[in-house]
């Protein structure tokens, strides 16, 4: 927890030198929203805490050191007081949502850590005891190679058991007395309906099965006094007729209930972050489109005095940024949750370029970049959703132009090859960490960067890109041969084949043509 305050402490120290660094560029009002680079790491790692403990400071230098009037805690202009405000307000929101969704997560993972560490204990506890056992008679051990908690043996032609333990008892509440009571039709209703086919292919698995060899299932069983739990069963071949067909199965089985609620509550763990990001992905979205209004009014209206209506711009990027950040964060919440719809119609790999560079265009000239253009000669098409693939395309070169130092080159790429369509975005700037390249594509993914860094975002970018290429049949990979010696990023999209093409789009243009005559 100590290394986490670290982190806020040096994180906040890092962005402030920076913003005073290039404070005379900001004219004595810089972008305080980048402070959230240094409270997200500290809330990320640490929580509730060290997130704001980051804000906090944060909050102070921004009011102290940054806005005008310098070194004093008196804010003249309302503007500065709002941009601390929502400066403090994000921060605090960001932190605690981190906290809950790190606390929920832990809770569930250590239930199953521990679940799985006792079920450890317990297989290598039953092996250990086999080995000691396997000069035995023959009945010790095969109960020993497959027991773990309850035992029996299940005769296959009368379809019932005709032996178990007390701890079969004591799990199920049945004795052997009860289920010779139930005839085979009985007996198999005590299986879940939904396992029954799965229970059913497992028996017949075992009617094939060599002498010594085990096979294992999972199913819900019902308890005599009602209740469904979750077993997992070892069975092995117990005894044979004169013919050699199976006539008894000798099995264990573990009452695996608490694993599988833990392996649940893990599962709801994981929908309700989901959930949560999409909230507060729209919880953030819902102040901008009044602070946008309320600037656009602003410069309607007229400010009459030149500094403010220069904060008005400020706050108009800033929350333009901050809109981006939500946007990305939106994104990924509907990728995970599996709703976003593809809108696939045949496309045109150099359309979908040409809509990228429409987006990253303007980044690539302020950076004063060269970019190199190739394009395959013949019509390279595939079906898919054109935004969505402008928006892979467009976020690779964002991230080549801002992590390419200015003056560099970024090439982009599209061709043909083993009826694939491959788009590479290559470039001259920082590189990759050999240590990053395998968790690039994992939410919240960063490397360290320089000062380039203050026009990131969330680590969201990539894997969006990884989510929408998936759900086009595709897959994406990265590489670098490390820092300072640039990175290419390679799309791999299911290409249709040339007659494919001319069949799609014919039929594209029937439908259009059916559509406007209706």
């Amino acid at each position: 927890m100590l290394n986490s305050y670290v982190i806020a402490v040096l994180g906040t120290l890092a962005v402030s030198l920076i913003l005073a660094f290039f404070n005379p560029v900001f004219a004595g009002s810089p972008p305080l929203l980048l402070f959230l680079v240094a409270v997200l790491p500290a809330a990320w790692r640490g929580g509730l805490g060290p997130g704001l403990l980051a804000t906090a400071l944060s909050t102070f230098v921004g009011m102290y050191f940054l806005v005008e009037p310098s070194y004093s805690l008196d804010i003249a202009e309302t503007a500065e007081r709002l941009r601390l405000l929502l400066l403090f307000s994000v921060g605090m929101l960001l932190s605690l949502v981190l906290d809950r969704l790190k606390k929920s997560e832990a809770r569930a993972r250590e239930a199953v850590i521990d679940r799985e560490k006792e079920l450890k204990r317990e297989i290598v506890d039953h092996w250990e005891t086999e080995q000691k056992l396997k000069d035995g008679e023959t009945f010790a051990r095969k109960v020993l190679m497959s027991s773990l908690n309850g035992l029996y043996i299940y005769d296959v032609k009368t379809g019932t058991d005709t032996f178990i333990n007390a701890q079969y008892t004591r799990l199920t509440g049945y004795t052997l007395d009860d289920l010779k009571t139930l005839p085979g039709p009985a007996f198999f209703a005590l299986f879940h309906p939904d396992d029954q086919a799965r229970v059913v292919a497992h028996l017949e698995n075992l009617t094939r099965i060599a002498d010594g060899d085990v096979s294992e299932i999972e199913y819900r069983f019902k308890t005599a006094d009602g209740r469904w739990i979750w077993c997992l069963s070892r069975d092995a071949v117990f005894s044979r007729d004169a013919d050699g067909t199976v006539r008894q199965c000798i099995g264990a089985f573990l009452d695996i209930t608490e694993r599988k609620q833990a392996e649940e509550a893990l599962r709801e763990s994981d929908r309700r972050k989901d959930e949560f990001l999409a909230m507060l992905g729209h919880e953030l979205r819902n102040p901008l489109a009044p602070i946008r209004n309320a600037v656009k009014v602003m410069k309607k209206v007229g400010l009459p005095h030149p500094k403010l209506a220069w904060a008005s711009d400020v706050i108009d990027r800033q929350v333009n940024q901050l809109a981006h950040l939500v946007d990305d964060l939106l994104d990924v919440s509907r990728i995970v949750q599996g709703k976003i719809t593809l809108h696939k119609t045949t496309v045109e790999v150099d359309k979908v370029i040409e809509l990228a560079l429409e987006t990253a265009r303007p980044l690539i000239e302020a950076r004063h970049h060269e970019l190199k253009l190739t394009l395959p000669e013949a019509p390279l098409r595939l079906d898919g959703d054109a935004v969505r693939l402008a928006q892979v395309v467009g976020n690779l070169l964002n991230n080549a132009a801002k992590y390419t130092p200015d003056g560099g080159t970024i090439w982009v790429t599209a061709a043909r090859k083993n009826g694939e369509a491959i788009i590479s975005v290559r470039d001259t700037g920082e590189g990759i960490p050999k240590n990053l390249l395998p968790k690039l594509f994992k939410l919240f993914t960063q490397a360290e960067r320089t000062l380039d860094r203050a026009q990131g975002g969330l680590g969201l970018g990539l894997t969006i890109v990884q989510k929408i290429v998936e759900l086009h049949g595709g897959w994406v990979e990265a590489k670098s041969e490390g820092p300072g010696r640039g990175s290419e990023f390679i799309v791999y999209l299911p290409a249709l084949a040339p007659a494919l093409e001319t069949d799609s789009l014919f039929r594209e243009a029937v439908n259009k043509s059916e559509s406007l005559s209706g």
